[in-house]
């Protein structure tokens, strides 16, 4: 095993910054340049078209990266699961592409109907989308320097290619090109290296497993997704907006600092996949307690400077949002103990019925609440955020009970290390009040707030001697010494 999960989290974390920027690069630039009748159609059909995606990928993609783990010793079984995941995948993005198709051929304004069906090509390209192969080979190098090259490309493509305002279907093109081109880069490499066999293709075990994992990924929309559906039928339009911005700005960054620990799951799946159930242990408990070390300050910090978020953000057109995001901002904290438990515990071990069962039950559970506040008139987007953390942090205590009592995990939710992280990150409380009290407007106090409390944070973790700050800056100046 002489990959390293630290420089694969590295790789992972420079991936996922990319991606962020690569937006921010071209967003402003086309929702100013482009006719907005049309840009709306775009995005409609962007809306179609990822409900299609969800459909045709069926799963694949994380039933594949555990199952292909667990064996990837085993050349030949590698070679027979990569087979018939890859034409299940064939078979149902092809489906689903045919099935939209044809609903965009009787239901879409014939002005922006070619925007519609080029885009639906998206749902073909989905064919090629083997990413999890290399994935569950830990081969995040590759996936980071063809991915930014791809994407460093379209973006290119944007700047060079995009030029009148009637440009949309031309830039839908760009878009379905560039990821058709990033995964079949990934299809060639991979069957290049391994082959394809046709023999002894089975569907039959796969099937339900990943009907489950299709369920998992999207029973969301009993969660946030709920609460801004009743809202958009309760409330005017400009709550949704108000929802929707810190549910964004708190999505990116957990999604950010999630890249950090996704990259063990490969290992983890492949060490429970051979019965090492020691050194699982060993890194999921490692594995937390890094991601907490983060994920503690980052979403205190996001709390604390919540009013220059928004003010950056959204020049004061957004001080409603300000109290929704300080509550997004501690809502991230527990999922990110979700993202611990469901990946790297649950799922890996073949958790995916109770997984399916608890979150259905509790997203039933918040759609309770939230009714009962529609009926007492007190729907609100922070109020609907609260409801929504409380269903969670129900779900939460059956997931832990369940992992210790069910499956004889012990997992520690609460431990020194994470209570050390937490008081901590609670001194940047009176470090921003105090640097905000000096009235240096919102840029200079985020940008003055943001190293100091940092710098306090990690120096007082290395003063404590924290064995997860130590074994982590060890690693890096270890990397950074081989690296000079």
């Amino acid at each position: 095993m002489s990959k390293s999960i630290t420089l694969n989290s590295i790789y992972n974390f420079i991936l996922k910054v990319f991606r962020l920027i690569v937006p921010v690069l071209v967003g402003p630039y086309i929702q100013r340049l482009f006719n907005a009748q049309l840009y709306g159609s775009f995005n409609d059909a962007s809306t179609w078209v990822d409900l299609a995606l969800v459909f045709g990928s069926f799963g694949i993609y994380t039933y594949a990266v555990r199952e292909v783990s667990a064996v990837r010793d085993d050349r030949e079984k590698v070679r027979r699961l990569y087979a018939s995941l890859f034409t299940m995948g064939l078979v149902t993005n092809l489906a689903v592409a045919g099935l939209y198709t044809a609903v965009i051929l009787f239901q879409a304004d014939s002005a922006a109907r070619s925007i519609y069906l080029v885009l639906g090509f998206k749902v073909v390209a989905n064919v090629f989308m083997v990413e999890w192969l290399n994935e569950a080979g830990e081969n995040y190098r590759f996936i980071t320097i063809k991915t930014i090259i791809v994407r460093f490309s379209y973006l290119v493509g944007i700047f060079v290619l995009i030029k009148e305002p009637d440009d949309v279907l031309k830039y839908t093109m760009l878009v379905v090109a560039t990821d058709l081109v990033n995964n079949l880069i990934s299809f060639v490499y991979v069957t290049r290296r391994l082959g394809m066999s046709f023999e002894g293709i089975s569907w039959k075990e796969h099937f339900l497993p990943l009907v489950n994992i299709l369920v998992i990924s999207n029973v969301n929309l009993l969660y946030t997704s709920l609460d801004k559906m009743i809202l958009g039928q309760v409330a005017d339009k400009m709550q949704v907006t108000v929802y929707k911005t810190p549910q964004d700005i708190t999505y990116m960054i957990g999604q950010l600092l999630a890249s950090i620990v996704l990259v063990a799951v490969p290992r983890l799946a492949y060490y429970s996949g051979n019965g090492r159930m020691e050194e699982f242990m060993a890194l999921v408990d490692k594995s937390y307690h890094s991601f907490m070390l983060i994920v503690f300050p980052a979403c205190t910090g996001v709390a604390c400077l919540a009013p220059e978020i928004m003010w950056i953000y959204g020049g004061g057109r957004y001080d409603a949002s300000i109290p929704v995001l300080v509550a997004f901002a501690i809502r991230t904290m527990e999922s990110a103990v979700y993202t611990i438990c469901a990946n790297q515990i649950l799922y890996v071990l073949h958790q995916e019925k109770f997984l399916v069962r608890v979150l259905l039950g509790c997203g039933l559970l918040n759609a309770v609440l939230d009714l009962l506040l529609v009926a007492a008139g007190g729907y609100t987007p922070l109020s609907a955020i609260v409801s929504t953390f409380m269903a969670e942090v129900i779900l939460m205590a059956i997931i832990f009970w369940y992992i210790r009592v069910k499956l004889h995990i012990p997992f520690h939710f609460v431990s020194r290390q994470n209570v050390r992280y937490l008081l901590l990150s609670l001194t940047f409380v009176p470090v921003t009040l105090g640097i905000r009290a000096m009235g240096l407007g919102y840029i200079w106090t985020s940008v003055l707030s943001v190293p100091v409390c940092c710098l306090i944070y990690f120096a007082m973790l290395l003063v404590v001697r924290d064995e997860t700050m130590l074994f982590l800056a060890n690693k890096l100046l270890g990397r950074f010494r081989r690296g000079s």
